[in-house]
């Protein structure tokens, strides 16, 4: 049976199906648990999914900040020439928007708008670990959800490897799929393998890809570093500047395909949202330039904390699968030991929040996810109050 320090476990995870909502929409329970215990502000902090840079954002403003109040646009560089610049498209290629959710929003209504054409009842299979927002915008917009797999490194088959026959089988009942290439909670990028064999079978049977890419920035300097837009067919990738770029108070993203997906989305945007707002313009040029500063940082981060998490995990005997790059990772805690329990006990007891692995899959339920994106003083007391905290729950 699994290890219990508290009450009644609830259930977070995301949801593939409407059964328990008729007539209404499942909340996002991972959000309904998280902002909470965050604005509780514990001491320590191992729970976050974005690099914790200290941007000066009056500097990026710089002279612009006299503008906001005064002009709704005034003298602002098009944000998506430097994206297009930076991932060797043609602006036509890019729509910016209200961040990476908006992103997967547009970007489904998308392609659920060309595909009304030719058919009505339209199947989008999301893969499973996943951020709620996945599936369950799908659950509004479309008219079924089917759940796939990456498996844990527990599975058999590799770290965070997909079985490609359960693929194959979902996709051809599938009009869309939806992935996260660098998987939240495990931090682990597609294998090359498995991501090409993806991309070749959804062209080959008309599938169209949303590709949720927020992290795979921390892979640009990587072997691994391959967005789903590259390879054609109408693929989706969605970014922003949140999580690997600290810049999520000011809600910036943008999406890149074939530019006539592009343009029905555009017209998606303004209908619902009109236009872009001037201080979120003028910051994300400013900063899009400067992108290197925070690559630096993530470097010097991992180099600095991933040493001290790896010890205190071996300390426990917990098997570490470290991804390759990146700011965030999952681990198994022992003895059936449930997550949410381990969470809002033994490290609340000592002022630390972590994130469990049920928040993202029913099957993580003893997998808590944990970050280095934070500066090495602070991490150095996370460590510490998280060896207290597993020495609590296993001893």
């Amino acid at each position: 049976m699994p290890q219990r320090f508290g009450n009644i476990m609830r259930t977070y995870w995301p949801r593939f199906d409407l059964s328990e909502f008729e007539n209404s929409v499942p909340a996002i329970e991972y959000l309904d648990w998280y902002i909470p215990r965050l604005i509780q502000e514990r001491k320590h902090n191992l729970s976050f999914s974005g690099m914790q840079y200290d941007w000066d954002v009056p500097e990026l403003l710089q002279d612009g900040i006299y503008e906001i109040g005064k002009k709704h646009m005034g003298k602002i560089e098009d944000p998506r020439i430097i994206i297009a610049n930076r991932e060797g498209v043609d602006v036509d290629n890019v729509l910016i928007c209200h961040g990476a959710t908006q992103g997967i929003n547009l970007s489904l209504l998308a392609m659920i708008t060309k595909l009304r054409s030719v058919k009505q009842n339209i199947v989008v299979a999301v893969e499973s670990p996943t951020y709620a927002p996945l599936p369950q915008s799908a659950l509004i917009l479309a008219n079924e959800v089917i759940k796939i797999k990456r498996n844990p490194p527990n599975s058999g088959i590799g770290n965070w490897r997909i079985n490609k026959q359960e693929w194959a089988d979902a996709m051809m009942k599938s009009d869309i799929l939806m992935i996260t290439p660098v998987s939240n909670p495990s931090g682990w990028n597609l294998d090359p393998d498995d991501r090409n064999w993806i991309a070749d079978f959804a062209e080959k049977h008309n599938v169209g890809i949303i590709a949720d890419e927020v992290y795979i920035d921390a892979y640009r300097s990587n072997t691994n570093f391959h967005p789903m837009h590259k390879y054609g067919n109408g693929n989706i990738s969605i970014n922003s500047l949140t999580k690997i770029y600290s810049l999520g108070q000011i809600r910036f993203g943008w999406i890149i395909s074939d530019k006539d997906t592009i343009e029905i989305a555009r017209r998606v945007f303004m209908t619902f949202s009109g236009v872009m707002g001037s201080p979120t313009m003028r910051i994300a040029s400013a900063a899009l330039h400067r992108l290197s500063e925070v690559d630096a940082a993530i470097n010097h981060y991992r180099s600095q904390n991933l040493p001290k998490l790896r010890a205190v995990l071996q300390r426990f005997s917990i098997k570490w699968n470290e991804p390759e790059a990146g700011i965030f990772g999952c681990f198994e805690l022992p003895n059936k030991i449930l997550a949410e329990d381990f969470a809002d006990g033994p490290c609340k007891d000592n002022d630390l929040l972590v994130i469990p692995g049920s928040m993202f899959c029913d099957s993580l339920k003893n997998w808590v996810r944990v970050a280095w994106s934070i500066e090495p003083k602070s991490f150095n007391l996370a460590i510490s109050a998280l060896e207290n905290s597993l020495n609590s729950a296993i001893n």
